[in-house]
């Protein structure tokens, strides 16, 4: 009896009976694909373990390099003997793609998505398998269209890999059809460019620092040893012995030591104290912040760049496994912070000292870069709290007169006291943030900058800028355009980073007028702070960025924070409503690597052309005393306003109107592109294939936005009895609100 043949027999015999044959690797070729890929995996672990262990040499950190590989050769073998049971094809072959495996994990893995890490791997592996088996066969068999074939095309892998893996980068710098925000320039002296003030320099430090003189034997003023050991997890072990032998101390004898510039004068003079971040301790981070020290101290300021590299990461670390070294250190480097401002303070007090009398320590700010700038933010809660958090017998007698903290592409939350963000009040903040930060990649300095509250100070002020195309390194000379360490930073793309002479111009400018505000009362550079587009001309006509900015003598309206009512607002007898609105709900912000602390609203219309335009009204039982102009803060969300909608396709700018009614009826209108457009979220990759970034491409940052009242003709603007966002210009889109507020104009005076 015959059966019918179903649909797959009958394709089955539709194909060629030479395609239906079961595919076979010859031994040569497998041997050939082995030998190339061993020759791989050996050449990338030779010249990993080279270029690791020879840059900043020393032989602690040459026994950790060693150590990875060790550990990648041991994981490799024990990989071999999972697949012994599974194999198909010579063990040979097998080692060497874990091998080969391993090394790339060591070498390119740890900083690329598991995705982008998965296409390397499988490139790699293919391209030297295809490229030695196929000129295996050829040498031992002969010509044939397939062997040529199969080798041709794992050159052309493997000469596109090693182009990728060598070059630079592609591209251009971001180019935006941006357009500023409209103000008048300031008629105030660049703060960014140097002083009057003659310029000297010193440095300090314990005299026996085994590698730099400065802090050695040629240090101007010695200085005494702390005991961290209550604050340090992790200097233990080998890794701890290591880290011991090369700087010759360990967590109980931390040197106080820092590179000085200062004004020629007798003072007293304002003091910074600026710290560096995590980098290799070995290529030593404290001597790139030299262009700042020297700006400050030719404009009256005392300039300390203090050496904490002994707290930062090594290869000699990889000698306890690849968790050894320190963990979670960033409150070490804040108490070291505070303790050299109490050696100030010492040194200022001694008459011997060269310094006796001319530090004013009513005056004092921090600067932090990375780990520092998180650092700094630490230091700040510290220097009022009477313990170390986490321990008792570390007592704080500190109480210093912090005027400002500023924060450069800071992380946040590495350190959690007693398991919270670090909150402080009553400190003027400012951060700043670059776009393609390939270490930093998230602007997590923005988280706390909605964690710095205003209770008793009603000069203080917080500020962040968001900057295009600059990267993490650049604002410290040492690190220059690399993010990440010379092997690690062979994934990124360095091209489109902006010109280093310009992003250090732009940390001048903002940092002077920083500190000229809030350690020399120059308060007419708020304005700047406030809206740094006022000063474009000293920032470079093509920089371009995003800002925020909010003050303690503000009257916030709605800053969505005060309960889960949406009809409520920051202060008494504010209403608020909306009419039309597709979506509308409070919300934390998402960035790439976190949610702000802070509540923000929520609002998205998709408006017909025949319907009214949306709105989202707010309602003043009575107008508040500064009323010299309504700010408010917004960021495009690249979100459908509609709960489903595969078409969506996000605007690349937004424009609506601000609607203001004083008590009176009248009413005024004010288009927000009259001010700046609103733009979507900035989108770039650090890596050079985007598929090799580790977050996503962009994350909603706010843009600040000021309406002066009183320059509105045909309204009250101190009697202003309503306001309504009406979205009548964009047709569709999802935008976050937030402080919502009446503030002093800058420009204005008083």
């Amino acid at each position: 009896m015959k059966f019918a043949r179903g649909p797959l027999q009958r394709t089955k015999q539709r194909i060629p009976e030479r395609w239906r044959r079961p595919i076979t690797v010859d031994p040569i070729a497998w041997n050939g694909a082995a030998t190339a890929l061993s020759i791989v995996g050996w050449f990338l672990a030779i010249t990993t373990a080279l270029q690791l262990a020879l840059t900043h040499f020393a032989w602690e950190r040459a026994l950790g390099v060693g150590a990875a590989i060790g550990l990648a050769v041991v994981g490799a073998l024990l990989a071999l003997l999972l697949v012994r049971l599974l194999r198909r094809g010579p063990l040979r072959f097998w080692w060497s793609v874990l091998l080969t495996a391993a090394i790339l994990t060591i070498a390119y893995g740890l900083v690329v998505s598991p995705k982008g890490f998965a296409a390397t791997l499988a490139a790699v592996i293919a391209s030297a398998a295809l490229l030695g088996g196929g000129a295996a066969m050829l040498r031992a068999k002969g010509y044939t269209r397939l062997r040529a074939a199969t080798t041709a095309i794992g050159a052309l892998g493997a000469l596109a890999l090693t182009v990728a893996y060598l070059s630079p980068g592609w591209g251009q710098p971001t180019t935006l059809a941006w357009s500023p925000q409209s103000v008048a320039a300031l008629e105030l002296p660049n703060p960014g460019v140097a002083g009057p003030l003659t310029v000297e320099t010193l440095s300090y430090g314990g005299g026996k620092d085994l590698h730099r003189k400065a802090f050695g034997v040629d240090a101007a003023l010695i200085s005494e040893t702390v005991d961290g050991s209550h604050l340090i997890d992790g200097w233990s072990g080998l890794s701890g012995w290591a880290r011991t032998q090369y700087w010759g101390f360990d967590a109980k004898q931390l040197p106080l030591q820092g590179r000085v510039w200062f004004p020629k004068g007798d003072g007293p003079f304002p003091l910074v104290l600026m710290v560096h971040g995590n980098h290799d301790m070995e290529d030593f981070s404290d001597p790139g912040y030299a262009y700042l020290g020297e700006l400050f101290a030719s404009r009256g300021i005392i300039a300390v760049s203090v050496d904490e590299n002994f707290l930062n990461s090594s290869f000699a670390d990889l000698l306890g496994g690849f968790k050894g070294g320190l963990e979670k250190e960033n409150d070490a480097r804040a108490w070291m912070l505070l303790e050299h401002l109490r050696l100030w303070r010492q040194w200022n007090r001694d008459p011997q000292n060269r310094f006796h009398g001319k530090v004013d320590l009513d005056r004092v700010a921090l600067i932090g870069h990375s780990r520092g700038g998180e650092a700094v933010a630490i230091a700040a809660l510290f220097n009022r709290l009477p313990f170390y958090p986490d321990d008792s017998r570390v007592v704080f007698d500190y109480g210093f007169n912090l005027r400002g903290v500023i924060a450069i592409a800071p992380s946040d939350e590495q350190y959690e006291p007693r398991s919270q963000a670090t909150e402080f009040d009553d400190i003027s903040y400012l951060v700043i943030q670059g776009s393609r930060d390939g270490d930093v990649q998230s602007y997590m300095g923005s988280a706390q900058y909605s964690r710095v509250g205003f209770d008793e100070c009603d000069t203080c002020f917080k500020a962040g800028l968001y900057l295009l195309d600059a990267n993490h390194g650049q604002f410290n000379t040492s690190w220059g355009r690399n993010d990440l360490s010379d092997v690690w930073g062979r994934a990124l793309n360095l091209v489109t980073i902006m010109d280093p002479d310009a992003q250090r111009n732009v940390a001048k400018v903002l940092f002077g007028a920083f500190l000229e505000v809030v350690l020399n009362d120059r308060g007419e550079y708020r304005a700047f702070l406030e809206t740094p587009a006022s000063g474009r001309a000293w920032l470079g006509q093509n920089v371009q960025f995003v800002n925020e900015y909010s003050a303690a003598d503000e009257t916030p309206i709605a800053n969505f924070d005060e309960d889960a009512d949406l009809t409520t607002g920051s202060i008494p007898g504010v209403q608020i409503s909306g009419t039309g609105l597709a979506r509308w709900y409070e919300t934390q912000l998402p960035l790439k690597w976190n949610d702000l602390a802070t509540e923000s609203a929520a609002i998205g219309w998709h408006r017909t052309d025949d319907a009214k335009p949306p709105e989202l009204r707010i309602d003043l039982d009575a107008t508040p005393d500064l009323d010299r102009q309504l700010s408010f803060s917004l960021a495009m969300s690249d979100k459908s306003p509609l709960e489903e909608d595969a078409d969506w396709k996000m605007p690349d700018s937004i424009d609506f109107h601000v609607v203001l009614t004083d008590r009176n009826g009248r009413e005024a209108s004010i288009a927000l592109s009259s001010l700046q457009l609103l733009y979507k979220p900035i989108e770039v990759t650090t890596r050079k294939l985007a598929f090799l970034d580790t977050v996503d491409p962009s994350e909603p940052i706010f843009q600040r936005y000021a309406i002066p009242l009183q320059s509105i003709e045909g309204i009250d603007g101190r009697n202003i009895a309503t306001m309504r966002f009406r979205f009548d210009a964009t047709p569709a889109g999802l935008i976050y609100l937030d402080d919502v507020a009446m503030a002093r104009d800058p420009l204005a005076g008083g």
